[in-house]
This record gives structure tokens, sequence and C-alpha cells, in this order.
């Protein structure tokens, strides 16, 4: 049986579920680091530095604090079309994202700048940004950290997005990628003809 569109937001959190963090890190990592490709694919901590030997957390931490770095992301396939469509059938999306806190000002202000090139400027208005999730009202959290924690009793069900960082986790619901999200989020197409 399909999922009733929800009444209250659907959060969601930005990196690693709408944008490819992974992929932007690479990139630039690579450069300097080929021999790590491996490692950061096919990391098993969510925390990106607590995947290196101690001796490089150090240039983990500093390439994320790089001028452009959250900018220049590409968001994943079909996250930008599955986030409008969801606002076009009524559902109330809200983009819910920590602010690295190795950086936290310049991280914020270019996931404004991202938010707007690549969703548009009446978008920015959607965009909450918490180190601490927890106090952020919604029906769902959408997020690929295995477990997401704060100071409140969250009022939202926290569905995990795959990634290989949070394959252990058990006793949630999922979501795989953008193209079957209404099957987590709302009516899927079929029913909405019925």
């Amino acid at each position: 049986t399909p999922e009733p569109i929800p009444t209250e937001p659907v959060l969601v959190d930005m990196d690693m579920v709408i944008t490819d963090w992974d992929g932007e890190f690479l990139r630039r990592w690579l450069q300097t680091n080929p021999e790590d490709e491996k490692l950061v694919r096919g990391r098993t901590k969510f925390e990106i530095e607590r995947n290196f030997p101690m001796e490089k957390r150090d240039a983990v931490l500093n390439l994320i604090k790089e001028e452009g770095f959250y900018t220049s992301m590409k968001p994943f396939e079909g996250a930008i079309d599955a986030l409008k469509a969801m606002v076009d059938e009524g559902i109330d999306v809200r983009i819910v994202s920590a602010p690295h806190s190795k950086n936290a000002a310049d991280c914020a202000k270019e996931k404004y700048d991202w938010v707007a090139e690549h969703l548009g400027e009446n978008w920015i208005d959607r965009l909450i940004l918490a180190r601490d999730k927890t106090h952020v009202m919604g029906c769902m959290l959408i997020d690929d950290k295995p477990h997401v924690r704060g100071s409140a009793t969250p009022s939202w069900e926290h569905v995990i997005f795959s990634q290989p960082w949070n394959t252990h986790v058990q006793g949630k619901r999922r979501i795989s990628g953008w193209k079957n999200w209404r099957d987590v989020v709302g009516l899927a197409p079929e029913a909405q003809e019925s």
C-alpha cells in the first residue's frame, strides 16, 4: 500500500542525499592521493576523516575547508527533479543540513549558494541549517547518517538514504535513490490515478 501524502514537512538532508559530497571530495583528494580512491568509495564510517589513518586526518579536514568545496558539489541523479516534484504535489519539503563544524560559516554560505543555483532562489526559504536536527519539526528526515542524535526527541521518522556507511542499520525504512521516492514519501503514481 503506498504511503499517503504527508501533511507535515518532509525533511531532507543535503550532503550525500541531495549532493554528491564524496564525489567532490574524491575529485579534489585524488589529485594528490590517488591511492585512496578505494578507501573513500568503500568507506564504512560516516565522518570522512575517521576512515583515514591519523597522519592524513588533518589534510582531509583542510580539504573540506577549501573555498568552493560545497558549491562545487554535483546533485545526485534525480534529486532536483524529485524535490521539485514533491513540492509540485503539495509536499512541504525542507532541506535540513548541518554545516561542518570545522568551517561552519563558510560552509553555511556555500550551502545557501548551492541551493539558489541548483533549485532556485525561492528554495532559500526551504533551507534550514542546524547542527542539531532533532529540534526541526517534520514527519520524516531522509538522511544518510546512521544515527541522528541531539538534545531533543525528534518529531520525525528517520528514513535512511542508503550509503556504504549505513548498511548495518536495521529497523528503519530506506530510500536507495531518487527514482522511487514516492514509495517512501508519498503516493505512488498508480495510486494517484485511482
